[in-house]
């Protein structure tokens, strides 16, 4: 994956629309549901990235309209919860999250269900963040 502007960058992965930066989800997050979906570090860089998913209206099922403020809450706290090794919480709210968006972000879901199961049988140090390493 080549990258130009980190900040502006739209890529297409796994038939997410996956965005780069604070600043640019702030921007779109006015106009669209955006998502976090992970943090890491870039070889070459100092500083943290963090990706989002970039959910398009049109593509949520009418009939999870009326939950999706809990469905983003949802998101959002399993995100905080991994970043304090709550795998418990992480793999319920997995187990509700995935289908959610129309399936369109399914493929981070499954990703990080498997990142977690092997998260588990690792013993951090305490210093860990859930920042990953990126190649």
């Amino acid at each position: 994956m080549y990258l130009v502007d980190i900040q502006l960058a739209l890529l297409y992965i796994n038939n997410m629309k996956v965005i780069y930066g604070k600043q640019t989800a702030e921007v779109l997050a006015k106009r669209t549901t955006v998502l976090e979906l992970d943090t890491f570090f870039q070889v070459g860089l100092t500083e943290p990235i963090t990706a989002y998913a970039v959910l398009e209206a049109t593509n949520i099922p009418l009939q999870e309209i009326p939950v999706m403020d809990k469905t983003i809450d949802l998101h959002n706290t399993m995100m905080l919860e991994y970043k304090k090794r709550n795998w418990d919480y992480c793999e319920q709210a997995l187990d509700h999250l995935r289908g959610r968006w129309g399936g369109e972000i399914d493929s981070f879901y499954s990703i990080f269900w498997d990142r977690i199961q092997e998260l588990k049988e690792e013993e951090l140090p305490d210093s860990w963040t859930g920042i990953m390493m990126s190649n």
